[in-house]
């Protein structure tokens, strides 16, 4: 089942991020890529509440039976900020219900005829298989290597 994460559930849905990140993303990541990025999870920890009141980020979980087996996060409505999966459910379709979870709401908005991401090289693939494409090349910003994609609506 997916909802949108409460704040008792913040907690467990960042604990994931982490953990599939530190599995499968950190290994492309310098050590101030990682730093930058464990540090990003502890400020959304503090700031994550305010920000879904205000709408600024939307924080969505896959629940089974109650655990969190997978989210995916918006900013700015448009832009997937993190989608993590644990390693126990990849290539379940978690990913793609998510995102299309994500996709049913902004169908709503007129306004919005694209969704974007700056995936890590190890997620390309999935986000190719979501229907997104490359825009442009691989890019580093503060030790974080991303390439940012495009999924026209």
């Amino acid at each position: 089942m997916i909802k949108e994460v409460s704040k008792d559930d913040l907690k467990q849905a960042l604990d994931l991020v982490n953990q599939v990140f530190s599995e499968f993303v950190a290994i492309d990541y310098s050590e101030q890529g990682i730093k930058f990025f464990k540090d990003y999870l502890k400020i959304k920890y503090d700031e994550v509440s305010s920000d879904i009141e205000t709408g600024h980020k939307k924080l969505w979980g896959y629940y089974q039976d109650d655990e969190i087996v997978g989210v995916i996060a918006t900013r700015e409505v448009s832009h997937i900020s993190l989608m993590f999966v644990n390693k126990h459910y990849h290539r379940k379709g978690i990913a793609r219900q998510l995102f299309e979870n994500v996709l049913a709401e902004l169908r709503d908005n007129a306004d919005v005829t694209q969704i974007t991401v700056n995936s890590s090289p190890y997620a390309v693939s999935a986000y190719e298989r979501l229907g997104f494409t490359i825009t442009n090349e691989q890019q580093e910003k503060d030790g974080i290597i991303y390439i940012p994609m495009v999924c026209a609506l």
